[in-house]
């Protein structure tokens, strides 16, 4: 019986050789997009679950009145670890600054340098592949190093042992190598040394202040399962630093689950590459949907064609075909349909995984597939073939033979009906998709293309090498100085960080009128007599800083924000004093906001000083239009003038600018590429229910033909029908559209509206594909002979 029905699905697949390729290209097409976003999906959910015990593995975040800040400081941890019998084990981490590391001729600037005490291994599955893992990080100048960082300075040598040289600093000696770390591990370097080569200033005398320290803390895993238990430890935190704590603040803290972290809500200080739980779930929709339109395109096209094997049906009941043997064939039909369509679209993820791996940034490969995920696919897989050829099945089977043999109508009207109800649904997605895509652009182009607040383009910079204060001020201020009158630069400053993602900041400002228990964090950028010029920042009220004024370092500007944040009055601002860190400041002028932060962020009160504390860290230069290359080269020349053994670390204020915004560039453009994916399997599940109801309609549109009806009268008729659906679908996709694009854009602080011509612009597309779609059939039939479609009668 079993060969018999496979023979008949052969059969059937060749007789319709146009159905069945469109209905297993649909499915295929909904398989490959769909297991694409699976794994994507899969793998933002599987952050730092690699580590032991992750379930009870939490940050300690603090919370001040203007936000939370994803470090805490030096003392807490291990204070904690002391006090409360619920903190198991600790780790703290620190990102450190790029360094300049050399050994022999090779030299490089490391960015992912970070600090750590001696038992990270506790916390974190960061594995040894060389070095001895009960010794490591003991000593102020030993390193650990990654593979790839290893291969890259000493090739094949073995690293245990080889010293690096750092320039600023005393050599440091390799102790271990590390297995590169997993790409879903929110914590991400290349060298690791001891927490104890910091300034021991923070982790001996400063244990409670200075909040720039990652701390990670173990719970015993009973009260890490318990919420409320969780709960009343931050009370117990809170109570600990307002007892022992710096009395001059008076911070609020929360425990982050570990795995909660990279989808969590991002922080102050936060470890760049955070991900979205809100693009996942929209995804995973995305992802349903797609496979949706796909099983609704099998449905609809097999419940269409049901009318062609009546006669089949009915011979097989005459001879003694029971009704359940009858669904069981046209299921298995169904189930092989999607099992060919299953091993077609894995085909189709394989072959496009380069360009998916492009798209997000990721390394995926087929291999992740494996297992357990290739049962769960064929689950899938026979589900969505039962789920979709259940309808038919059900139908063809209830034929009665005599109706059928006779060559009586058995399908009634109502059937037509759910057809288009499917239509409307799945169009209905693909519109909601394209309004999104819409949306989704305009806001990342508003992203891109937003006024700053301060001129963003044709600015070069330089990174001053991380030594001592002193060699800093005296090798910035002598670069600086060689710039003045070279040619294609236009002016330079002296900052001390870049006005693209400023988080650092102080609580310890006093002013007339500060009410108690303030704790609003102001970020400080260290600036000189240039900086708004080459920023190209409005200077509203006042002056910037002059050497004509002599010493201006008691001097200070503050933007509008800060105004509004101290209760000031512009037009009094200027002259008044503040105080910080036991020095007193006086206002000179006022700035015009401008985003120190990504535009998710609102504007932050800020305050600018005549090269505060380390203000020494970059030379930034405008050049002129078209001169930037030249630029390029007379700083280089300078650079290297000052620091002969450095790198020249260098980049593009722009560029980090847009860098800031690469996830959500990336999620607009899987987006953009998953919409239009569903708006093509809508179309062709279309296009092949168009092409059925010509055929079935042929001879109806023969006699129109020889009564006199018009091609395109004919056209009219046969696209009015498919087209009402999809109209509908417009208006019901709308207000659904609507309401998920409003609650996606209240996650950025600045954003576009909603306008009237993302719905036009969707519903007008959608309606123009769709009667391109339908009128080509329609076309081609009304184009047709009549005298071949009645020839029979």
């Amino acid at each position: 019986m079993f060969k018999n029905y496979l023979k008949t699905a052969i059969r059937q697949l060749i007789r319709s050789r146009l159905f069945s390729t469109l209905n297993i290209l649909g499915l295929a097409a909904g398989f490959c997009g769909s297991i694409m976003i699976f794994l994507w999906v899969q793998d933002e959910l599987s952050f730092d679950r690699q580590n032991p015990q992750p379930e009870d593995v939490f940050r300690l975040n603090v919370n001040f009145s203007d936000g939370t800040a994803a470090t805490t400081t030096a003392g807490m941890a291990p204070f904690l670890h002391q006090t409360l019998a619920q903190v198991k084990q600790f780790v703290r981490f620190l990102s450190g600054n790029p360094l300049t590391i050399s050994y022999g001729e090779k030299r490089f600037i490391e960015k992912r340098v970070w600090y750590a005490d001696s038992n990270f291994q506790q916390l974190f599955n960061f594995p040894l592949v060389k070095g001895d893992q009960g010794h490591v990080l003991r000593d102020p100048n030993e390193l650990l190093i990654t593979e790839s960082a290893a291969k890259r300075y000493f090739g094949d040598k073995d690293p245990l042992g080889q010293r690096l040289s750092i320039l600023g600093s005393s050599d440091v000696v390799v102790t271990g190598v590390l297995k590169d770390l997993p790409e879903n591990s929110h914590i991400q370097f290349d060298f690791l040394m001891p927490i104890s080569k910091m300034d021991g200033s923070d982790l001996q005398n400063n244990p409670w202040n200075n909040f720039i320290y990652y701390n990670y803390l173990r719970l015993d895993h009973t009260t890490a399962s318990n919420p409320a238990a969780i709960a009343g430890l931050e009370k117990t935190i809170d109570a600990i630093y307002k007892k022992d704590g710096d009395p001059r603040i008076t911070p609020t803290f929360n425990l982050q689950r570990l795995t909660d972290i990279h989808l969590g809500e991002h922080y102050i200080m936060d470890v760049p590459g955070g991900g979205s739980l809100q693009y996942v779930r929209i995804f995973s929709i995305v992802a349903f949907f797609i496979l949706l339109i796909a099983c609704i395109n099998f449905m609809n096209l097999s419940t269409a064609l049901s009318s062609r094997r009546a006669k089949e049906v009915g011979l097989r009941k005459t001879i003694g075909a029971m009704r359940w043997q009858l669904v069981a064939q046209f299921l298995g039909e169904a189930v092989l349909l999607a099992l060919v369509a299953l091993v077609l679209g894995l085909a189709l993820v394989w072959l496009l995984m380069p360009l998916f791996n492009e798209l997000t940034g990721k390394h995926f490969s087929i291999q992740a597939l494996g297992g357990s995920r290739i049962m769960l696919l064929l689950g899938i897989a026979i589900v969505s073939g039962l789920l979709s050829g259940s309808y038919p099945a059900l139908v063809l089977s209830q034929f009665q033979p005599v109706k059928v043999l006779k060559g009586l109508k058995v399908l009634q009207p109502g059937k037509a009906y759910f057809r288009n109800g499917l239509v409307v649904l799945q169009f209905t997605i693909a519109i909601a998709l394209m309004v999104g895509t819409l949306v989704v652009y305009r806001q990342l182009r508003f992203i891109r293309d937003r006024d700053m607040g301060f001129d963003k383009s044709n600015l070069l910079y330089v990174r001053i090498p991380q030594l001592d204060s002193a060699n800093m001020e005296r090798g910035a201020r002598q670069i600086d100085a060689a710039l003045t009158g070279e040619p294609g630069i236009v002016s330079h400053t002296v900052v001390g960080d870049l006005p693209t993602y400023l988080v650092d900041g102080d609580t310890d400002l006093k002013w007339p009128g500060k009410p108690a228990g303030d704790q609003t964090v102001f970020p400080m950028l260290g600036s000189d007599e240039n900086t708004l010029d080459v920023f190209g920042i409005h200077l509203l009220k006042g002056r910037t800083f002059s050497r004509a004024y002599g010493n201006d370092s008691a001097s200070i500007l503050v933007n509008e924000t800060a105004l509004q944040t101290m209760h000031m009055n512009p037009a009094t601002a200027v002259g008044q004093r503040l105080e910080y860190d036991g020095v007193v400041y006086t206002i000179i002028g006022i700035v015009k906001d401008f985003n120190i932060k990504p535009v998710q962020f609102h504007v932050d009160p800020l305050l600018l000083l005549y090269h505060f504390s380390h203000g020494y860290d970059y030379v930034v230069v405008k050049t002129a239009p078209g001169a930037m290359k030249q630029a390029i080269g007379t700083l280089r020349k300078q650079f290297a003038m000052v620091y002969p053994q450095a790198v020249f670390d260098y980049g593009f204020v722009d560029k980090d600018l847009d860098a800031l915004y690469a996830s959500e560039q990336r999620m607009g453009e899987l987006f953009n590429v998953f919409s239009v994916l569903a708006i093509f399997i809508s179309c062709l599940g279309l296009f092949g229910l168009s092409a059925y109801t010509t055929q079935r309609r042929i001879k109806e549109i023969g006699v129109r033909k020889v009564l006199g009806a018009s091609v395109q009268g004919i056209v009219r008729l046969l696209a009015g029908e498919f087209l009402i659906p999809v109209a509908l679908a417009t208006l019901i996709a709308f207000p659904l559209a609507a309401w998920g694009m409003d609650k996606w854009l209240h996650a950025f602080a600045y954003r576009i509206g909603l306008e009237w011509w993302f719905f036009a612009v969707s519903g007008g597309l959608a309606l123009l594909v769709a009667l391109f779609t339908v009128s080509y059939q329609s076309f081609q039939a009304a184009r047709s002979n009549p005298v071949k479609a009645l020839r029979t009668e």
